[in-house]
């Protein structure tokens, strides 16, 4: 067979891998973003001001998924590449370091929320009518770090292992928990006394408790791995350098985004509970149309990865190239539905204040602009990521999101009185600036070198 047909039918390969991979993520994501969004539909029934209570601390728990990220990125890219070199013995390692890195890093990031949630609701400027049921939600939420520590270093194994339903299934799992958990705590079921958003937290963290005891079996099934939790804390330097390598630039520009986002946030909470309540309802239904992207993306950086470890480069660049063309077309068809009407459904499931509603519709029309920008970054970065170029997106991140998002979204939203709509067409303009500037980046192959080091560093004569 010749080099070219030889090519031909590894790509085609690649695309039912690239679907085989991505649709259960979709759909373990879908489930994911839908705990928080469970949880503010459901307590939407109570009232406006409640759905208030909840988005700082949805916010918070939000940046706490991106602290656990910097270590389980970096964890399934490591996984994968070693999986392309056929390395089983370092395998065996970074899984064991994988769940005890997570297992420490859980535990603090748990109890410093935990015991700074007062300074927390104080920082990002929470209405006083609000203020002490929102640091409860905060603080019962905060327990829940520990275990969505471990349940994200589980899931990221499984998808490093392309067994990417596992990871769906137990997503399922912890939404039934949560809601059955909201219906008896929210409303006072089965004799239980009401206990409003404190309720639902309790609900969120028991979900994920739970699905630790699934993740540690299906790991140990799927992998053949087997544990032991004595090895959990040895750690390897050159293994923790290779994982935090990418792990640590990928978090930092995570990082950056949702810091920028909370400073925006503080100042939306500054204009009063009725903007708050629009701005977090908006941001979960981004997440509903970013899930295909973000699914599209993590899939192609799992194909990649393995491409990396094997150095199949031409195969890892026309796998990029083909990935943002379909995340494109998708986003582009699912975003001219939100003006037409789709946004104003989904923000029906959460409220039905027409003062909410109202504030929405311009930014409905912004979502057309802003997702095909955003589709780039996620897809293009984890990419990246993928291939050991983590240093250009993160400088990227910090320029464009505090020189472009910040700067304008304050001009716009408080200097020229454009409200909640002045901060989104700040968040429009960052996505754009660094989407055009990665896709730049990929095409001129400057990833390459950085592939070859890393391939060098860790990969080369180990078997």
């Amino acid at each position: 067979m010749s080099d070219s047909n030889s090519i031909q039918v590894t790509q085609e390969i690649t695309t039912r891998g690239l679907f085989r991979l991505s649709w259960p993520i979709f759909v373990d994501i879908g489930l994911h973003f839908a705990t928080l969004m469970i949880n503010m539909a459901m307590v939407g029934m109570i009232s406006v001001e409640a759905v208030a209570e909840l988005t700082v601390g949805n916010q918070v728990f939000d940046l706490g998924l991106i602290l656990f990220n910097f270590i389980n990125v970096g964890l399934c890219v490591v996984t994968a590449q070693c999986l392309g070199n056929g390395n089983k013995r370092k395998i065996r390692r970074v899984v064991h370091m994988g769940l005890g890195l997570n297992i420490l890093w859980g535990s603090i990031v748990s109890l410093s929320t935990f015991f700074g949630s007062g300074l927390i609701v104080e920082i990002m400027q929470v209405p006083p009518e609000i203020k002490e049921s929102s640091q409860a939600y905060l603080m019962i939420l905060a327990l829940g770090f520990l275990p969505e520590a471990v349940c994200l270093c589980c899931a990221q194994l499984l998808r490093a292992f392309e067994c990417t339903r596992d990871s769906m299934y137990v997503a399922v799992l912890i939404n039934l928990i949560t809601i059955v958990g909201n219906s008896i705590f929210l409303f006072g079921l089965l004799g239980c006394p009401v206990m409003g958003v404190e309720g639902v937290a309790i609900s969120t963290v028991l979900g994920r408790t739970v699905a630790i005891f699934v993740f540690i079996y299906l790991v140990r099934k799927r992998t053949r791995v087997r544990l032991v939790p004595r090895f959990f804390f040895v750690f390897k330097l050159k293994i923790l350098k290779q994982i935090l390598s990418i792990g640590l630039p990928g978090a930092g520009e995570n990082l950056s985004w949702h810091s920028q986002y909370m400073v925006m946030t503080a100042v939306i909470a500054s204009l009063g509970a009725i903007p708050l309540a629009t701005h977090g309802i908006y941001f979960q239904m981004c997440m509903i149309l970013m899930i295909f992207s973000i699914a599209i993306g993590m899939a192609t950086e799992i194909l990649i990865a393995h491409f990396a470890g094997a150095m199949k480069l031409k195969l890892a660049y026309r796998q990029l190239m083909k990935s943002v063309k379909i995340g494109m077309i998708f986003t582009i068809c699912v975003a001219i539905t939100i003006p037409l009407g789709l946004g104003r459904l989904i923000f029906l499931i959460f409220t039905d204040s027409e003062e909410v509603l109202s504030m929405a519709a311009p930014i409905f029309w912004l979502t057309l602009f802003m997702e095909p920008g955003r589709i780039l970054n996620i897809i293009i970065i984890n990419s990246l990521r993928a291939v050991g170029d983590t240093k250009f997106p993160v400088v990227m991140a910090i320029l464009s999101m505090w020189g472009v998002s910040v700067t304008i979204g304050t001009f716009l939203s408080v200097f020229m009185g454009m409200g909640l709509l002045g901060v989104w067409i700040g968040f429009c303009l960052d996505e754009w600036t660094r989407g055009i500037s990665m896709l730049i980046r990929w095409r001129s192959k400057a990833w390459v070198g950085a592939c070859q080091r890393n391939y060098r560093m860790n990969f080369k004569g180990q078997h």
